[in-house]
């Protein structure tokens, strides 16, 4: 038997290649204080999205920059106003990025596959401001991860679909309720 497993084992180099991948979306992920300190919250946070193959939307703007080198001039100031993380490389070590992030509405985090449940916790840095948060289709995510956006009091609308770890949506919804009675709650199974 043992013979066979070492027959079918993967090669070394394939093992390698996941680490040397998982150790990059990592550094991508890493904030930088003193990035943060020279041009602001809103712009490193904006840097994170962007670098890690999300969207961002500014104040007073029509329309989200995709493109990390359409970021405008070091310098400028701009606030941020809506995130779409879709297919992102996003990870939890990276929300910290929202520290200080004081103008973001909206957030979609849909097939993010790198995000775990222990990044929802960090989304408490935005809880005065987030009024609309999309989550679907993040296979890590569990009931502990959603139950950690019950900070997120000024909540209007939470769009929760395509979570395969979440065994008891009903009873996350329950106590979501619970915690934001002025949330508009959708579940799509």
């Amino acid at each position: 038997m043992s013979i066979v497993c070492n027959v079918i084992k993967r090669p070394v180099f394939l093992q390698q290649t996941r680490s040397l991948f998982h150790w990059i979306n990592l550094q991508f992920n890493v904030v930088d204080d003193d990035r943060t300190k020279q041009f602001g919250p809103d712009r490193t946070c904006a840097e994170w999205i962007l670098r890690n193959g999300g969207a961002v939307k500014w104040v007073n703007s029509g329309e989200l920059v995709i493109d990390y080198n359409e970021l405008p001039r070091e310098g400028t100031v701009l606030r941020l106003q809506e995130i779409d993380a879709s297919d992102s490389s996003i990870m939890h070590n990276g929300f910290a990025h929202f520290k200080g992030c004081e103008y973001v509405r909206k957030i979609i985090f849909h097939k993010c596959n790198y995000l775990e449940d222990s990044a929802f916790s960090e989304l408490y840095y935005l809880k005065k401001t987030l009024m609309f948060l999309q989550v679907s289709s993040c296979p890590n995510i569990t009931e502990k991860g959603l139950l950690h956006l019950n900070v997120l009091s000024n909540l209007k609308e939470l769009v929760m679909y395509d979570l395969q770890d979440v065994k008891n949506m009903d009873q996350v919804v329950a106590a979501l309720k619970s915690s934001l009675p002025q949330c508009n709650i959708k579940v799509n199974k």
